[in-house]
């Protein structure tokens, strides 16, 4: 009973740490453009990212820059202030992180600046990313997705996952064996 119920916790363990791995690398899901908005962003090494940039293409960005981008919305200017929010989030495997947010209200319906980003280590290097910006005014939402993945190699995460599988797959295999019997 002792060795089924151990049999059993390897077979478990092996099967998390299996899909665990599994989303660390997964690629990104795609989301298309959607509204009628503009914009890019220009990385310090040339790099320009676009809401045209397709998602099959993987753009590789540093860990930390200075962007200049750039944004509309094909909207007329409003007489009076209107609300509007949005923000730039990037999916990881067990969560949404999200890298700027904006809101507030205004009368502009374009934007242009430079952003200064660090990523943080919890966000795997050398993986593909799905990075998406939304932006909200006077009804109209837009929404575009790109495809990044950061410079660098995966990490330690990634080796102690796949590390993992293979030993916890190791384990399930010769569990199952048949035993000899001294």
């Amino acid at each position: 009973m002792r060795d089924k119920r151990r049999t059993a916790s390897i077979v478990l363990l092996g099967t998390i740490t299996m899909f665990w791995a599994v989303g660390l690398a997964s690629p990104a899901g795609a989301e298309v453009f959607q509204g009628g908005c503009t914009g890019s962003a220009e990385f310090s090494d040339g790099t320009t990212v676009t809401e045209s940039t397709p998602l099959s293409e993987v753009v590789i960005v540093p860990e930390e820059d200075t962007v200049v981008y750039q944004g509309s919305i094909n909207l007329p200017p409003p007489d009076d202030e209107v609300p509007f929010a949005g923000g730039v989030d990037v999916r990881l495997p067990r969560f949404n992180w999200t890298v700027v947010p904006w809101s507030g209200e205004t009368v502009e319906v374009s934007d242009a600046g430079t952003y200064t980003y660090d990523v943080p280590g919890f966000v795997p290097r050398g993986v593909q990313l799905e990075v998406s910006a939304a932006h909200t005014q006077q009804g109209q939402d837009c929404a575009v997705a790109v495809t990044m993945k950061l410079d660098g190699d995966p990490g330690a995460a990634a080796l102690i996952g796949a590390t993992g599988t293979v030993v916890f797959g190791a384990a399930t295999i010769g569990a199952g064996m048949k035993k000899r019997v001294a």
